[in-house]
Protein backbone atom coordinates (compact mmCIF):
# COMPACT_ATOMS: atom_id res chain seq x y z
CA UNK A 1 0.00 0.00 0.00
CA UNK A 2 1.40 3.45 -0.82
CA UNK A 3 2.59 5.55 2.12
CA UNK A 4 -0.11 8.20 1.75
CA UNK A 5 -2.91 5.68 1.54
CA UNK A 6 -1.60 3.73 4.52
CA UNK A 7 -1.40 6.94 6.56
CA UNK A 8 -4.96 7.92 5.65
CA UNK A 9 -6.20 4.44 6.54
CA UNK A 10 -4.53 4.57 9.96
CA UNK A 11 -5.89 8.07 10.56
CA UNK A 12 -9.40 6.91 9.66
CA UNK A 13 -9.17 3.92 12.02
CA UNK A 14 -7.92 6.11 14.88
CA UNK A 15 -10.65 8.71 14.23
CA UNK A 16 -13.33 6.03 14.33
CA UNK A 17 -11.90 4.57 17.55
CA UNK A 18 -11.72 8.00 19.20
CA UNK A 19 -15.29 8.78 18.15
CA UNK A 20 -16.52 5.49 19.58
CA UNK A 21 -14.66 6.00 22.84
CA UNK A 22 -15.89 9.57 23.15
CA UNK A 23 -19.51 8.50 22.67
CA UNK A 24 -19.15 5.71 25.22
CA UNK A 25 -17.58 8.00 27.83
CA UNK A 26 -20.21 10.69 27.28
CA UNK A 27 -23.02 8.13 27.60
CA UNK A 28 -21.58 6.67 30.80
CA UNK A 29 -21.05 10.12 32.29
CA UNK A 30 -24.52 11.30 31.32
CA UNK A 31 -26.15 8.18 32.76
CA UNK A 32 -24.20 8.55 35.99
CA UNK A 33 -25.17 12.19 36.33
CA UNK A 34 -28.86 11.71 35.56
CA UNK A 35 -29.31 8.52 37.58
CA UNK A 36 -27.28 9.46 40.63
CA UNK A 37 -26.10 13.06 40.94
CA UNK A 38 -29.25 14.88 39.74
CA UNK A 39 -31.38 12.58 41.86
CA UNK A 40 -29.62 13.58 45.08
CA UNK A 41 -28.78 17.17 44.08
CA UNK A 42 -31.61 18.44 41.86
CA UNK A 43 -30.94 22.06 42.82
CA UNK A 44 -27.26 22.12 41.79
CA UNK A 45 -26.24 25.01 39.57
CA UNK A 46 -24.88 24.58 36.02
CA UNK A 47 -21.27 25.18 37.01
CA UNK A 48 -21.36 22.42 39.60
CA UNK A 49 -23.19 20.05 37.23
CA UNK A 50 -20.59 20.62 34.51
CA UNK A 51 -17.71 20.05 36.94
CA UNK A 52 -19.23 16.78 38.23
CA UNK A 53 -20.00 15.67 34.68
CA UNK A 54 -16.36 16.15 33.70
CA UNK A 55 -15.21 14.30 36.82
CA UNK A 56 -17.59 11.43 35.98
CA UNK A 57 -16.12 11.26 32.47
CA UNK A 58 -12.59 11.07 33.89
CA UNK A 59 -13.65 8.44 36.43
CA UNK A 60 -15.26 6.27 33.74
CA UNK A 61 -12.18 6.64 31.54
CA UNK A 62 -10.02 5.39 34.41
CA UNK A 63 -12.39 2.47 35.05
CA UNK A 64 -12.40 1.45 31.37
CA UNK A 65 -8.62 1.83 31.15
CA UNK A 66 -8.21 -0.34 34.25
CA UNK A 67 -10.49 -3.01 32.83
CA UNK A 68 -8.51 -2.98 29.59
CA UNK A 69 -5.19 -3.35 31.43
CA UNK A 70 -6.53 -6.23 33.52
CA UNK A 71 -7.94 -7.91 30.43
CA UNK A 72 -4.69 -7.54 28.46
CA UNK A 73 -2.84 -9.41 31.19
CA UNK A 74 -5.26 -12.33 30.87
CA UNK A 75 -5.38 -12.49 27.07
CA UNK A 76 -3.15 -11.20 24.32
CA UNK A 77 -5.59 -10.56 21.46
CA UNK A 78 -7.13 -7.10 21.30
CA UNK A 79 -10.42 -8.18 19.70
CA UNK A 80 -10.92 -10.89 22.29
CA UNK A 81 -10.13 -8.46 25.09
CA UNK A 82 -12.66 -5.96 23.71
CA UNK A 83 -15.34 -8.62 23.51
CA UNK A 84 -14.56 -9.79 27.04
CA UNK A 85 -14.88 -6.28 28.44
CA UNK A 86 -18.15 -5.75 26.55
CA UNK A 87 -19.45 -9.13 27.76
CA UNK A 88 -18.96 -8.09 31.38
CA UNK A 89 -21.47 -5.25 31.03
CA UNK A 90 -23.80 -6.40 28.25
CA UNK A 91 -25.46 -9.19 30.21
CA UNK A 92 -26.64 -6.81 32.92
CA UNK A 93 -27.69 -4.27 30.29
CA UNK A 94 -29.69 -6.82 28.31
CA UNK A 95 -31.26 -8.19 31.49
CA UNK A 96 -32.55 -4.75 32.53
CA UNK A 97 -33.84 -4.11 29.01
CA UNK A 98 -35.74 -7.41 29.00
CA UNK A 99 -37.02 -6.69 32.49
CA UNK A 100 -38.55 -3.44 31.28
CA UNK A 101 -39.99 -4.97 28.12
CA UNK A 102 -41.44 -8.23 29.45
CA UNK A 103 -42.68 -7.32 32.92
CA UNK A 104 -45.27 -4.71 33.80
CA UNK A 105 -44.50 -4.65 37.50
CA UNK A 106 -40.79 -3.99 37.15
CA UNK A 107 -39.68 -0.91 39.04
CA UNK A 108 -36.55 1.15 39.40
CA UNK A 109 -35.42 -0.52 42.61
CA UNK A 110 -35.80 -3.98 41.11
CA UNK A 111 -33.87 -2.93 38.01
CA UNK A 112 -31.02 -1.47 40.07
CA UNK A 113 -30.84 -4.54 42.33
CA UNK A 114 -30.97 -6.86 39.31
CA UNK A 115 -28.32 -4.93 37.42
CA UNK A 116 -25.99 -4.83 40.42
CA UNK A 117 -26.42 -8.57 40.93
CA UNK A 118 -25.92 -9.39 37.25
CA UNK A 119 -22.86 -7.14 36.97
CA UNK A 120 -21.39 -8.63 40.14
CA UNK A 121 -21.87 -12.16 38.82
CA UNK A 122 -20.27 -11.20 35.50
CA UNK A 123 -17.26 -9.70 37.30
CA UNK A 124 -16.95 -12.90 39.31
CA UNK A 125 -17.14 -14.97 36.13
CA UNK A 126 -14.43 -12.83 34.56
CA UNK A 127 -12.01 -12.63 37.47
CA UNK A 128 -12.75 -15.76 39.49
CA UNK A 129 -13.78 -18.62 37.23
CA UNK A 130 -12.77 -20.39 34.05
CA UNK A 131 -16.21 -20.06 32.42
CA UNK A 132 -15.64 -19.08 28.75
CA UNK A 133 -16.41 -15.40 28.04
CA UNK A 134 -18.90 -16.37 25.36
CA UNK A 135 -21.31 -17.45 28.13
CA UNK A 136 -21.02 -14.33 30.30
CA UNK A 137 -23.75 -12.36 28.52
CA UNK A 138 -26.28 -15.17 28.84
CA UNK A 139 -25.48 -15.84 32.49
CA UNK A 140 -25.52 -12.13 33.35
CA UNK A 141 -28.80 -11.59 31.49
CA UNK A 142 -30.54 -14.45 33.30
CA UNK A 143 -29.16 -13.34 36.69
CA UNK A 144 -30.16 -9.70 36.12
CA UNK A 145 -33.64 -10.53 34.84
CA UNK A 146 -34.38 -13.07 37.59
CA UNK A 147 -33.08 -10.91 40.42
CA UNK A 148 -34.78 -7.83 39.01
CA UNK A 149 -38.12 -9.65 38.78
CA UNK A 150 -37.84 -10.98 42.32
CA UNK A 151 -36.81 -7.59 43.73
CA UNK A 152 -39.57 -5.77 41.82
CA UNK A 153 -42.24 -8.24 42.85
CA UNK A 154 -41.04 -8.19 46.47
CA UNK A 155 -41.23 -4.41 46.49
CA UNK A 156 -44.67 -4.52 44.89
CA UNK A 157 -45.92 -7.06 47.43
CA UNK A 158 -44.55 -5.01 50.35
CA UNK A 159 -46.25 -1.85 49.13
CA UNK A 160 -49.71 -3.46 49.25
Amino acid sequence: MPRGTAGLLIAAILAAAMSNLSAALNSLSSSSMVDFYFRFRPDADEKRRLRWSRLATIAWAIVLFGLAVIALHHVGRVVEVGLQIASVAYGALLGVFLLGVFTKRANQTGAIVGMACGFGIELYLWLGTSVPWTWWVLIGTVATYTTGCLASFAGYAMSK
